[in-house]
Parts: structure tokens; C-alpha cells; sequence
């Protein structure tokens, strides 16, 4: 007999609830057996309560039973890492990611552009491609991509596949299921995002052609103000299937994809075709 499953859904913050102002200080979730419950609450508990951000004071955990019948197991990208050496450089090589992954490069600058300059919100921004229109429903929250997770029964694979590579860190293992999730969407032709944690510059830009591309700068260090896009291509889905599988779909990583190895831009790309000035 399968065990059964549990969602557990984590955000918090400063200064009261999210809907009343408070600032947003972490969210995460997790796919876990019943047997894993406790731990994990526990975990992301403290993670709440000593974060970079500050401590929060709002918290808030949900739990739901998941019916396996309604899971759909994926891979998890290819990852491939860019050493960039500043964020100027990682923003010049995440345009030509976004690019590469079938964006025009005025798309490309817009896109990083209204990442750059946008508010903080606790979703991600839906960008038409074509308009660079936000489509989500509520702009002031954005779109959240939930729902996602490692399976179990391949953490320790995970954790030691990406110990050999350098990146077994929580924001990497959170971001990689996130952007394999968000890359099967329907419509989506590219994801970049950034974090908000002032210690973390890393960033990416993911897509099903590219896979995962990891830049090792995408903001300066001691920044809080982090965020994501998806970019929506309408003449390839419906704005409702893909808000669907962002929201509502629950997909387990029971895979786990290649690592493609680390390359400066000009390795990668090619001499002087990223537009960094130097």
C-alpha cells in the first residue's frame, strides 16, 4: 500500500499578514509522507523565524492530503551554470539566455527590465511576450506557481548529485523543482528570476529548450528586492490551462536531469554576442 501524501504550504512575514502590508519574509513547500509531517513543519518553522529578512512575526502553514491519482511526475531541468562576474554581466547573459530560449532581444530587455524595476510581490509576474501586458488576475499578488516537489525517495540522490556539483543548497533545490514545473506549462517559453534573500546573488533563467541556467550574479550583494517572470506566449496556449497547471496542477520530480557542466559567457555564447560592456 502507497503512503499517503501531504502538501505543506509555508509563508511569513514582518510587520502583520501579507494582506494587511507586512513584508514578505519566506515561503516555501513541501511533498511529504505522513511519517515526515512533524520534521518538516518544524523546519520550515525555524526557517520563518531565522531568516536573513528579518524574524517573522506572521506565519502562516497549511496542510492538504494529496490523492496520488492527481500527481504528474516530471524531470527536473538540465542545469548549466554561467560565471559571470558581476550582475551587470549576469543581467547581459540572462538576456541572451532569455533570447536563446525564443524571445527577440527587445523582448529580452524589456522582460529583465520590468523584473528589474518592479515592486516586491509574493507571485510572479505573467508577461505577454508580444504586448508585455501583466496577465495575472490580481497584479498586487501576482501568480503563484505551487504545488511542486522532489519525490521522497530521491532526496538523498538529489542532495548527493548536487553536492558533486557544488549547488546542494535550499535555494537551488527549491528554484530547480520550481522552474521544472513552470517550464512544462502551457504557453510558457521562459522563466527568470532572482532572489530576495540579501545573501544570494545567484539568479536564473529557465526554459524547455535551455533547460536551467544558473547565473552565479543577477543583483548586487545586500540587496532584498528579488522576484520572477514567466513569460506567456498566447498564440501557443490558453491564459486559463496555463494558469491552471501554475495554481492547481501537483507535480512530483521523481527524476533527475543532467549536469551540464560550468562556462563563462564567452564560452557558452560566443565572443561578443551578449552585449556586456566592458
Amino acid at each position: 500500500m502507497q503512503k499517503k501524501l501531504y502538501n505543506i504550504k509555508m509563508r511569513s512575514a514582518q510587520g502583520g499578514n501579507h494582506k494587511k502590508g507586512g513584508q514578505h519574509i519566506s515561503g516555501a513547500e513541501r511533498i511529504v509522507p505522513e511519517e515526515d509531517i512533524f520534521s518538516t513543519v518544524s523546519s520550515l518553522l525555524k526557517r520563518s523565524l531565522t531568516h536573513s529578512k528579518g524574524k517573522a512575526d506572521f506565519i502562516n502553514i497549511s496542510l492538504e492530503e494529496i490523492k496520488r491519482e492527481e500527481i504528474i511526475y516530471l524531470s527536473s531541468l538540465p542545469i548549466t551554470t554561467l560565471e559571470v562576474r558581476n550582475y551587470k554581466e549576469g543581467r547581459a547573459g540572462a538576456i541572451q539566455c532569455l533570447h536563446t530560449a525564443g524571445l527577440s532581444l527587445p523582448q529580452a530587455r524589456a522582460i529583465l527590465n520590468l523584473l528589474a524595476e518592479a515592486p516586491s510581490l509574493r507571485g510572479a509576474m505573467l508577461i505577454d511576450i508580444h504586448t508585455l501586458k501583466r496577465l495575472e488576475p490580481d497584479l498586487q499578488r501576482g501568480v503563484r506557481a505551487t504545488g511542486m516537489d522532489w519525490a521522497p525517495e530521491i532526496y538523498p540522490r538529489l542532495e548527493a548529485f548536487l553536492e558533486k556539483e557544488g549547488l546542494n543548497n535550499i535555494h537551488v533545490r527549491e528554484a530547480l523543482a520550481l522552474a521544472s514545473k513552470v517550464a512544462r506549462a502551457p504557453g510558457i517559453v521562459a522563466e527568470i528570476c532572482w532572489s530576495d534573500d540579501p545573501e544570494y546573488t545567484a539568479g536564473y533563467v529557465a526554459s524547455p529548450s535551455l533547460g536551467y541556467m544558473r547565473l552565479t550574479h543577477l543583483k548586487p550583494a545586500g540587496v532584498a528586492k528579488g522576484g520572477r517572470i514567466f513569460c506567456f506566449d498566447p498564440c501557443q496556449a490558453n491564459l486559463q490551462q496555463c494558469l491552471h497547471w501554475l495554481e492547481e496542477q501537483i507535480t512530483v520530480i521523481n527524476e533527475i536531469g543532467p549536469c551540464k557542466g560550468i562556462f563563462s559567457l564567452n564560452n557558452y555564447f560566443g565572443e561578443n554576442k551578449y552585449g556586456v560592456n566592458r
